[in-house]
């Protein structure tokens, strides 16, 4: 009952029965409630700790009675501050603890740390559980846990594996038959080999698409229709990962951290730190043949003549840089596969040798899955009418990749990553005592200095844009269990040290010292992933080796092959904001190739590489991957590129997830596409507001859109005319006198009656490369092969909001008006360059605010600024968006950029329609879908 509300008697007048109450009183309790009841107050953290140091105290005026002291009084009152002190003191140390699992890092924390001992780091949970005994705070024992339905099953399926197996183990442990008996040792002739022949490596059947590999028992029934990536048991439980229904490219992929990561992300990989992924789902196929025939190859798939055979791409055949280029379809209409990375076998001879002896030579593609099928078949084809032939191999899950990018990137690989050349080297001198052989000799023979040699010396390099472009390093590594947990390396410190690493950066040894990677063997990466040993082998070894030490490397070691590659990130040159303002973050990333049962040791040790900084590498996810292409001012591929089929399949996904999202949302809160305000009396959403429709770009507004919008007009019939139209089944129920369907069961039945169907890609649409973009604009008389349509040809651009706003996914790119010379006057005057007030620059074009005690020649001044000053975004005056014959593109991907402090994004235009746009051709407004405000931005191609 609340206080001061007097109780009223079901039988008073007006009183009616309690359970006529809408709100019922609170039961009430005579010990705790009453009259004199004070209602209870929020106490934060501060008064908390200022109620802890308050001490009680007594006044000595009750120890003076008439002049006189009464000692017993004075003693009991000192007595009483004394306790009173010691409390307070108690009382103030406990206010300021914090309990155990406060203590671990806010993106470890979890809402049941304060009650499992077990979900707080082991350091902690002796404390913790001392802390919840003293507060008896009710913990979680796997004892009083109840077992549920399908906990029950798992736990029988168990049991009996359990008993099967000891019954397998029973049998294999049994005597032999009789009739088989060994022979016994003294009739073993010397030099017989009595141990079981060793099977021999199966010979691989190239041409053909690999298999995933074979899963453990536990692991088979999760991976029926995806596979794993390496690393899948690291990231599942600090992941989003998938749905187990919905793998994308055939694999569980994750896709971002638990935790909050967008800034965490941009500062690991701008400021310090280093963000590290699992690539190993981008698809590797591997050509065998002579190098002329395998250059005929790329070049009939549309690969530029100066970077297969230019003076720039002499490294690039020898070995030791990688190629990155677009590959086309051979047969009409040669439509763009995806970007490729082409990495070729260093050969030890010369090139002349090689090509004139006729030796075979091997080049990985690397390429992203959802274009692999594509590739797989125009490779397949041009390789069965290529002469000398030339062998196919699917390398898929032989071959996994690592990413790792920011300025703790290389300290994190050096740290994780030991050269196997330096071990054997070290051996040889203790190798040749024991043989036998003249120690004088062999110190005598001086030993070049290898790969892993140079790549050690790379400490403290930051950045691997300032190594050579595309640079490529192959050596072999040891176990990295021997290893862990890692130590960080000593960097350098002295000038001295940094010059020399700005000298080996410029010099680049490395071209005179690579060899041949043993990752292009297949031999040598079946024996690496076959011979790795158990995790109890390797603790017994780092138990024997001393204390504070790593075990011994021995020759019987096994040898990892890896192939390191650095690939610069960097925003694109020719734009004019770049080359004010060169960005501050890290630069380039680090590709590293390694066999596929490899990975997971070398991911663990570099995720938990102690760095410098003091923080560890981040793992990120594929969210985190497009975020830092965006920033760079890269597209992504195949989110970037609606022009391919791989584009294509992406936009037409993320149509289906972004019109499901729609149709969640109730009438009143979801956007409503028809009602947009287009300005000039113009109303509604040009196309589908949740796609970027290119269907309507190509085919104009004659277009019919009852496949994409059909649905849409049904929701929007209210009135019941829709319902005419469902058949003569609908209309004959009515007949009967049943009760008619709620509008929104009807809405549902017809959302499950019509699914989601993806449209076929326009026959005519074609992605061009950046290269073959810049020469069309550079000069419209330039020449392009004859298969490509201008009219139907797109270029990703990177655009840059000259005003306020932040460009979303799907928004509309107008250029500017063509037809309205009123109108493309009114946006040209938005131009920054043609503000009156050109000293103030930024996003943000208002004046600055006076002061209050302003002169008055101050404040005129002040109102003929604002007269001339343009309108804002939202005024009346502020110019209407352009006509649908003005549109040119769509945003594919937007937000607000960290790195630039302002929205920008990428998208694709028509390049037919900017291709002679005149004056700030590169001028353009954007427009976010179910919005009629358009901002001024300016594109650059990419």
């Amino acid at each position: 009952m609340a206080p001061g509300r007097p109780a009223q008697s079901p039988h008073d007048s007006g009183g009616g029965d309690n359970n006529s109450k809408k709100r019922k009183d609170a039961p009430t309790n005579p010990q705790h409630d009453g009259p004199n009841k004070r209602p209870r107050q929020h106490i934060d953290q501060r008064q908390k700790i200022r109620i802890a140091r308050t001490l009680s105290t007594q006044t000595t005026s009750a120890a003076f009675q008439n002049g006189a002291l009464d000692v017993s009084s004075f003693v009991k009152s000192r007595a009483y501050e004394i306790q009173a002190l010691e409390n307070g003191l108690q009382r103030s140390k406990k206010a300021l603890n914090e309990r155990a699992f406060q203590q671990v890092p806010k993106e470890l924390r979890r809402r049941t740390a304060s009650h499992n001992v077990k979900r707080v780091p082991k350091r902690l949970r002796a404390r913790a559980g001392r802390e919840m005994a003293v507060d008896n705070t009710p913990t979680v024992t796997a004892r009083r846990r109840k077992p549920s339905g399908h906990m029950r099953l798992r736990l029988e399926t168990v049991k009996k594996l359990r008993a099967l197996g000891a019954k397998r183990k029973a049998e294999k442990d049994k005597p032999k038959d009789a009739s088989v008996s060994e022979l016994p040792a003294k009739d073993v002739q010397p030099g017989t080999i009595t141990t079981a022949i060793k099977p021999r490596t199966p010979k691989v059947k190239k041409s053909l698409l690999a298999t995933p590999p074979v899963p453990k028992a536990k692991f088979r029934k999760r991976q029926i229709h995806k596979s794993w990536l390496p690393t899948h048991l690291y990231h599942a439980k600090r992941a989003r990962m998938t749905a187990p229904s919905a793998p994308l490219w055939r694999f569980a992929v994750p896709l971002t951290p638990t935790a909050k990561s967008y800034r965490p992300t941009h500062r690991a990989s701008h400021d310090r730190g280093a963000v590290a992924w699992d690539m190993s789902y981008i698809s590797t196929i591997q050509l065998e043949g002579r190098e002329s025939s395998v250059l005929g190859m790329l070049k009939a798939m549309g690969a530029a003549e100066e970077d297969l055979s230019g003076r720039k791409a002499s490294k690039w055949r020898a070995g030791l840089r990688v190629l990155e280029a677009f590959l086309y379809e051979r047969e009409s209409p040669h439509e763009l596969i995806a970007p490729v990375t082409m990495v070729w076998c260093v050969y030890a001879n010369g090139a002349e040798s090689v090509e004139a002896e006729g030796r075979k030579r091997k080049v990985l593609l690397r390429v992203h899955p959802s274009a692999f099928f594509q590739l797989w078949e125009e490779v397949l084809r041009l390789a069965k009418v290529a002469k000398p032939a030339v062998s196919v191999e699917d390398l898929r899950f032989e071959i996994g990749s690592l990413e790792i990018t920011g300025p703790g990137a290389t300290e994190a690989l050096l740290g994780a990553l030991w050269p196997s050349e330096t071990v054997s080297a070290s051996n040889s001198a203790s190798n040749a005592a024991t043989t036998g052989m003249d120690v004088d000799t062999t110190l005598d023979t001086p030993r070049s200095e290898s790969v892993g040699d140079i790549w050690q010396k790379l400490a403290g390099l930051t950045n691997p844009a300032l190594l050579p472009q595309n640079a490529l390093l192959g050596f072999n590594v040891q176990d990295p269990r021997l290893h862990h947990p890692p130590r960080t390396i000593a960097l350098p410190k002295s000038d001295a040290e940094q010059h020399q690493l700005l000298e080996l950066s410029a010099s680049w040894p490395i071209d005179a010292a690579q060899k041949s990677c043993d990752i292009f063997d297949g031999k040598a990466r079946h024996l690496a992933s076959t011979t790795l040993p158990s995790q109890k082998a390797v603790n017994r070894r780092k138990a024997l080796s001393p204390p504070g030490e790593y075990p011994q490397a021995l020759p019987k070691d096994p040898r990892m092959p890896v192939l390191l590659y650095s690939a610069s990130s960097a925003t694109p040159t020719n734009s004019s904001k770049s080359r004010q303002q060169p960005k501050s973050h890290n630069g380039g990333s680090w590709t590293l190739l390694a066999p596929w049962k490899c990975l997971p040791p070398l991911w663990y040790s570099l995720m938990y590489y102690p760095l410098s900084t003091g923080q560890q590498p981040r793992f990120a996810g594929l969210d985190q991957k497009r975020q830092l292409a965006f920033e760079a001012g890269k597209p992504w591929f195949p989110g970037d590129f609606p022009g391919t089929k791989a584009g294509w399949e992406w936009e037409c996904e993320d149509r289906r997830r972004r019109e499901g999202e729609w149709r969640k949302r109730p009438r009143g809160k979801r956007v409503g596409y028809e009602k947009v305000e287009m300005g000039g009396g113009k109303k509604g959403e040009v196309g589908v507001g949740w796609a970027c429709d290119w269907e309507r770009l190509l085919d104009g507004p004659a277009v019919v859109e009852e496949a994409a919008l059909g649905v849409v007009e049904d929701d929007m019939d209210v009135d019941g005319v829709a319902a005419e139209k469902a058949g003569d089944g609908a209309g004959s129920a009515e007949k009967a006198g049943e009760d008619t369907v709620k509008p929104a069961e009807q809405e549902k039945a017809k959302e499950d009656a019509v699914p989601f169907q993806a449209p076929p890609k326009p026959s005519q649409l074609t992605q061009l490369s950046t290269r073959q973009a810049l020469a069309l604009l550079a000069s419209p008389e330039a020449k392009l092969p004859t298969h490509i349509n201008l009219t139907s040809a797109l270029v990703t651009v990177r655009l840059t909001l000259l005003t306020r706003g932040v460009p979303q996914p799907c928004a509309r790119i107008y250029r500017l008006p063509t037809d309205n010379a009123d109108l493309r006057r009114q946006w040209l005057a938005l131009l920054p360059s043609n503000l009156p007030h050109k000293k103030q620059k930024g996003p943000k074009h208002a004046l600055p605010r006076l002061p209050k005690d302003a002169p008055a020649h101050v404040v005129q001044q002040r109102l003929a600024q604002s007269l001339l000053e343009p309108p804002r975004a939202g005024e009346d005056k502020y110019p209407a968006c352009p006509a649908e014959e003005d549109l040119v593109g769509f945003i594919t991907t937007g937000n607000y950029d960290l790195g630039e402090g302002q929205g920008t994004g990428i998208g694709s235009l028509l390049l037919s329609r900017v291709r002679d746009g005149g004056e700030e051709r590169n001028g353009c407004i954007l427009r976010s879908a179910g919005t009629g405000l358009g901002r001024l931005a300016r594109w650059e191609v990419v």
